[in-house]
């Protein structure tokens, strides 16, 4: 019971890992991976993960106290209502295509951040690389 009390807050909760398949995609190919979830220390309901693509833009706001702001290029999501047990490591694999776009500054690299929603409790979040030639 204590240990479920302490999951809702975020300690010894479950964790994540995202691995994409490799470390640079071509601007027409899928990007494959998987998200692996790592049971903590109780049993934790999941309702869905969250795939963003993202891209570092130079912030043109005179009064932000941020030089970079995020723009979200692309959203996937899996729907995956399911338990994750205490301990217990799971694989949720993941493709979606790499739409055409057109980037606000010339990069080569761009964030897939990982988001998962848990159910009564603090959600987990992951940012990962991505390479596009």
């Amino acid at each position: 019971m204590f240990e479920k009390l302490l999951t809702s807050l975020g300690v010894g909760a479950l964790t994540i890992e995202t691995r994409l398949e490799k470390e640079a995609f071509d601007a027409n190919e899928l990007i494959k991976g998987k998200v692996v979830l790592k049971g903590g220390d109780a049993d934790q309901q999941i309702s869905k993960i969250k795939l963003s693509l993202i891209e570092h833009v130079k912030n043109s706001t005179e009064h932000s106290d941020f030089d970079e702001m995020e723009n979200v290029l692309q959203e996937y999501e899996i729907q995956s209502k399911q338990v994750v047990e205490a301990g217990e490591t799971t694989e949720k694999a993941f493709e979606f295509p790499l739409e055409k776009f057109n980037f606000e500054k010339g990069t080569d690299a761009l964030t897939l951040r990982t988001y998962v929603y848990i159910d009564s409790g603090a959600d987990a979040e992951e940012d990962a690389e991505i390479r596009i030639q």
